[in-house]
């Protein structure tokens, strides 16, 4: 420390006099806070790339090397550390303006880390500065390092912005590599070329002064042109649309449903009101959500708006949304008086702005006064906390409703009905407080590493400094409240998924699969892209949107249709010709479970007779055979009027794994929801780490206000895809082809493919990567296949006291020659994911949240 202080002390001492000698005024006459003079021998390159494929938005990478003289009077102070006002000023002198505030905060401008400051032979002092930025921002300067990007609507402009101190610098080369298909114009023209696209200008000794007007213009692909505007309001508006019409076709499709549903029963269903009801709120809740940013885009560019307008319009479409949740929801007075409490903070701030200090008073800075940021913090967590409550309480009626949450029997007298059970305070507060709190804890830190990333070359000593800071923070604090609630509400599948359960659960038909039932065929086909589509963010995502709901459906309708007719229930009786599935009611599961366990018994004692191990007395192959024979006939009972046999090719254990662990499709779909969930959760947790984790998305994770959070939200997400694969496994388990589960699992994960792989096609004809879709498709397949290979061992779960461990069951049951198959099977799967997450999968290559 002392050290660090006589180092700063003789710097400030060789500044004094250098800066009071009239020739180092003359020379520095142009720069004299950064004494120019010094850095004439300073040696200079720099380097910008454009990357366009395989991402939406383009990256832009530069890089800025610097040799300084160990003569520069700041040289030393490169190698102090990286907080202190003088290394600030020295950075500032070779990346920027020069110290002070010229240049505004850069948030979208991002560093792999701070510039790396290396000591050369000589005492020369070696500075590498890297930065990245993606072209989101149309018709505005980006500046990332010492460039200059623009954005038109054609075209694209490239230009050096060389700093003031480094112009008389000796600069070695200057690279632009623009990518494909390269540079329409430029200015100077370069010195040479170097693979095909990347220009070069050598100056080396010939000038000691930095390029003048170096620009270049490049024309990229529409593709990249196009989501270079996603910030233009016709782009903003396009992408309204298009979510509106997804959220409306979704929601007619549910009125569809309950239209079909409804001749059943004459007497009011709660079920079906709620499918209704929440068919209409999850458009309003969408306009709620989404309408108030479209105003003010609006607003920014047709006309002034100031800090309290958008304060309350935040907060009003807030309220407004969370009042709509909980009207649906119709919770205790209890969780009312909650909701009542929670609005009180920011119905008051937003009534009342001036009070706090909550208004703009000059240029485009709100006020800044403790007062206001303890306001606007206090409202903003409010408001999500009653959103995530308006959400639990949907959540719950919903669940309540559809009988998906157990009942219970507290309070109830013996031999009573068990009742409803309620949203309990002392559960749901702390829960909500406590979600509240970490992701006000994750979003204030986010803001606070977004700050000081921006902020790196500014003046900490300065008092503007911590004015602005808390001048960033109360700005962040009023969008978090309609940024929230978004991000809170994209999970309203969630609450849409969990009303369709409910009806399926309570009015689906008892005696049809769930495909010949037309009520239960829409609603279950419509329920499939809600719980297991994958949603990309690519160019037009939300126009194209839509489509996705048919596709999906299409999808699970023609994969199982067209291998319905090879199902083992779809085969006919030898005589009647009748299809098994006539027969498959509960009382021929019993004997089917019977008769499975008399043929595996039977067939393991004529291996045992062929491989001679036998007893004193050996059976009659005769009398095996007849009766292995004997399990064939089918007796009178159900609708078969008459003693029938199974097909020749279809065994008893054959026809008793096609009926599923239980004795409806429902009962199914659930069993196979449960079996997926642990390799479900061992693959969300692979699906998380590629989308926030792995390469270049950790860095963006800790950039997004909502990353940490959302990385925790999508283990949910993905956990439910696969999930939702297993229940529609289980669902549509009888109808699937196939002897053995593993087979059955083909279909399904086919129809989840197929999307994909559509997805992709779109994904290479806007030059997007589509390598991560490869990878979930080939985890659906795996997971699936471990899920039906459960089911199977499943359905002679009664047999399980009788073998020391479920592989020996799984072998019985399986016999040796499928277990092999299988395991090979699930082999290739595994070995198929592990190639594609090593060599094919990429991160999500999309720019941050955080930018401003």
């Amino acid at each position: 420390m002392l050290g660090s202080r006589a180092l700063a002390a003789v710097v400030a001492a060789v500044m004094g006099v250098v800066l009071c000698s009239g020739p180092a005024r003359a020379a520095d006459a142009g720069d004299p806070a950064c004494l120019s003079s010094g850095l004439a021998d300073a040696k200079v390159s720099t380097s910008i790339q454009l990357l366009h494929d395989d991402r939406t938005f383009t990256k832009v990478i530069t890089k800025l090397t610097v040799d300084v003289p160990a003569d520069w009077a700041y040289a030393p102070v490169l190698l102090l550390s990286r907080d202190s006002p003088l290394h600030t000023t020295a950075m500032a002198c070779l990346t920027r303006q020069g110290p002070g505030r010229q240049d505004p905060l850069r948030w979208w401008e991002w560093r792999p880390g701070p510039p790396e400051v290396t000591v050369e032979k000589g005492g020369r002092i070696h500075v590498v500065y890297e930065a990245h930025s993606w072209v989101g921002q149309y018709d505005k300067n980006l500046d990332v390092g010492i460039w200059r990007l623009r954005a038109g609507t054609d075209t694209w402009s490239v230009t050096l912005r060389p700093p003031p101190a480094l112009s008389g610098a000796r600069w070695d080369e200057v690279t632009v590599d623009p990518g494909v298909p390269g540079v329409e114009s430029a200015q100077p023209w370069p010195t040479a070329e170097e693979d095909g696209s990347r220009l070069v200008w050598r100056l080396g000794n010939r000038v000691k002064s930095a390029p003048s007007a170096l620009t270049v213009v490049v024309r990229p692909s529409w593709q990249r042109l196009w989501s270079a505007q996603n910030e233009r309001l016709t782009a903003q508006g396009l992408g309204w649309i298009g979510g509106l019409l997804s959220t409306v076709a979704m929601s007619a499709l549910l009125l569809w449903a309950v239209a079909r549903y409804r001749p059943r029963r004459r007497t009011p269903d709660p079920v079906l009101r709620n499918l209704a009801c929440w068919a209409v709120i999850a458009i309003a809740l969408f306009v709620l959500t989404y309408t108030d940013d479209l105003i003010h885009e609006y607003d920014v560019r047709h006309s002034a708006w100031w800090f309290e307008d958008a304060l309350l319009r935040g907060h009003l479409f807030a309220l407004a949304t969370a009042a709509l949740l909980l009207a649906f929801a119709k919770p205790p007075w209890r969780v009312w008086a909650v909701g009542v409490l929670l609005a009180i903070p920011p119905a008051v701030t937003m009534s009342l702005p001036k009070t706090f200090d909550l208004y703009q008073w000059w240029d485009d800075q709100p006020m800044t006064s403790d007062l206001a940021l303890a306001a606007e913090t206090t409202a903003s967590c409010c408001l999500m906390a009653l959103t995530v409550l308006g959400f639990v309480a949907v959540a719950w009626r919903l669940g309540v409703d559809g009988e998906l949450i157990p009942k219970s029997g507290r309070g109830v007298p013996p031999g009573g009905p068990p009742r409803d059970r309620e949203l309990r305070l002392r559960i749901v507060v702390p829960a909500v407080v406590a979600w509240t709190a970490v992701v006000g804890l994750c979003y204030a830190l986010t803001e606070e590493r977004n700050w000081q990333r921006a902020s790196w070359l500014s003046d900490r000593g300065d008092p503007s400094y911590g004015t602005e800071h808390r001048n960033d923070f109360v700005w962040e604090s009023m969008w978090s409240v309609s940024n929230g609630q978004e991000w809170i509400l994209a999970n309203s599948w969630i609450l849409t998924g969990i009303a369709m359960l409910a009806v399926l659960r309570t009015r689906r038909s008892p005696t049809h699969p769930p495909l010949d039932d037309p009520a239960d065929r829409l609603l279950l086909l419509a329920f499939f892209p809600v719980a297991v589509s994958i949603s990309e963010d690519r160019l037009a995502s939300s126009l194209a949107e839509i489509l996705w709901i048919p596709v999906y459906m299409l999808a699970l309708y023609a994969a199982v249709a067209a291998f319905r007719g090879r199902a083992v229930l779809e085969q006919g009786f030898e005589d009647s010709r009748w299809p098994l599935a006539t027969a498959a009611d509960a009382i021929a599961r019993r004997r089917l479970m019977k008769d499975s366990r008399v043929y595996r018994e039977t067939h393991a004692e004529l291996r045992r007779l062929d491989q001679g191990m036998f007893g004193d007395e050996p059976p009659e192959r005769q009398t095996l055979e007849g009766k292995l024979d004997g399990l064939h006939d089918w007796p009178t009972g159900g609708p078969l009027p008459f003693p029938d046999r199974l097909p020749t090719r279809i065994s008893v254990v054959d026809a008793a794994l096609a009926l599923g662990p239980r004795d409806n499709w429902w009962d199914n779909g659930v069993r196979g929801a449960r079996w997926a969930l642990v390799p479900g959760l061992l693959a969300a947790v692979l699906s998380t780490w590629v989308g926030f984790v792995r390469g270049e998305a950790w860095r963006d994770t800790l950039l997004d206000l909502f990353g940490l959070p959302s990385m925790a939200l999508g283990i949910v997400y993905w956990a439910s895809t696969w999930i939702g694969g297993g229940f529609f496994l289980g669902a549509l388990w009888r109808v699937l082809p196939g002897r053995r589960g593993a087979v059955k699992a083909i279909p399904v994960a086919l129809a989840f493919a197929v999307p994909l792989a559509l997805d992709a096609v779109f994904g290479w004809f806007t030059q997007e990567g589509a390598a991560n879709l490869a990878l979930h498709a080939v985890t659906m397949l795996l997971v699936l296949t471990v899920t039906g290979i459960a089911l199977d061992l499943d359905t002679f779960r009664g047999e399980r006291r009788y073998w020391q461990s479920r592989l020996g069951l799984l072998l019985s049951i399986y016999q040796m020659r499928y277990y092999s198959l299988q395991v090979a099977y699930l082999i290739g799967q595994v070995i198929a994911v592990i190639t594609i997450w090593q060599f094919f999968a990429e991160p999500a290559a999309t720019p941050p949240a955080g930018g401003k």
